[in-house]
């Protein structure tokens, strides 16, 4: 009975995309704030298990992957509709590992597009002690209501494990990078950048877990372009194949394109199909 009112939970996309000449009110912001909290309050209500003191994990599959999908649409006094889509993929080897991720959100109101966001990510690391390793990754963005056709990262660097608890892992990274953007407005850009970021993984007993992600892209061409993401996701499993996820993700780039504003917010809502291998990943 539970697993069948988790499922009947609508999910949510929700984007503000930065519009030239628009503002958005304090009051939208607020908004999606307290959607973000209904949303982790009802995940929280659905996992008794997160008051029980955390288990050791058991150890990671040698590969997993999954895919989630959100939809609403209302139609008659209003005609809008938000789709969003994710996937993600991880092979850990006992040297090498190997993460892939992809998001697409696009939301429209009376048949006119208000939103269309998509990112791709594949990243490599192997690991030299058991607290450093090497890592390299390329990162593709499209998302022309922020003013980019097209925006791609190629960054190699420093992996670290910073924190291995049974309960908790923070992991850094530092590196430099090329970014390339091909602007709506404005020449294109080509800069040398750095990539600092900070993922920290807390589990929610046996049943889910939730991470945290802060990534800081210092741009060595032009000190003032700098840019910053923050994310928080929470997922949890309704059974063994379906969990249910939601996240928060900011964007702010200082110098924006021309036009437009500083800031995004992302909030989605999305119910997860999950797959994962038999065998567990080879010990280092």
């Amino acid at each position: 009975m539970a697993t069948a009112g988790l499922l009947a939970v609508s999910p949510i996309v929700a984007t503000t995309a930065a519009f030239p000449g628009t503002r958005v009110a304090p009051a939208d912001f607020m908004m999606s704030t307290r959607r973000v909290l209904i949303l982790v309050l009802c995940l929280a209500a659905a996992l008794p298990a997160a008051a029980q003191a955390p288990a050791p994990p058991p150890p990671p599959p040698l590969w997993d992957a999954q895919v989630g999908a959100s939809f609403v649409g209302t139609n008659g006094n209003s005609d809008t509709s938000s789709v969003g889509a994710d996937f993600g993929a991880h092979r850990r080897g006992r040297v090498w590992k190997i993460d892939s991720e992809a998001t697409a959100v696009r939301s429209s109101s009376l048949e006119v597009k208000t939103a269309e966001r998509y990112l791709g990510l594949l990243r490599a690391a192997r690991k030299l002690t058991p607290i450093v390793g090497v890592t390299s990754g390329i990162k593709l963005e499209r998302d022309r209501f922020s003013g980019l056709d097209f925006r791609s990262i190629l960054d190699a660097g420093l992996s670290w494990a910073l924190v291995r608890g049974t309960g908790w892992t923070l992991d850094g990274l530092t590196g430099v990078g090329w970014n390339h953007e091909s602007r709506t407005v404005g020449p294109t850009i080509d800069h040398a950048v750095g990539v600092l970021q900070l993922l920290s993984r807390l589990p929610f007993g046996a049943a889910g877990d939730t991470t945290q992600r802060f990534t800081f892209y210092p741009d060595f061409s032009e000190t003032s372009a700098y840019r910053s993401e923050g994310e928080i996701t929470a997922q949890a499993a309704l059974n063994a194949r379906l969990a249910l996820k939601l996240g928060y993700l900011v964007r702010f780039a200082n110098n924006p394109v021309p036009g437009f504003k500083k800031t995004d917010n992302t909030t989605t809502a999305s119910v997860v199909m999950r797959w994962k291998a038999s065998t567990a990943a080879p010990a280092p």
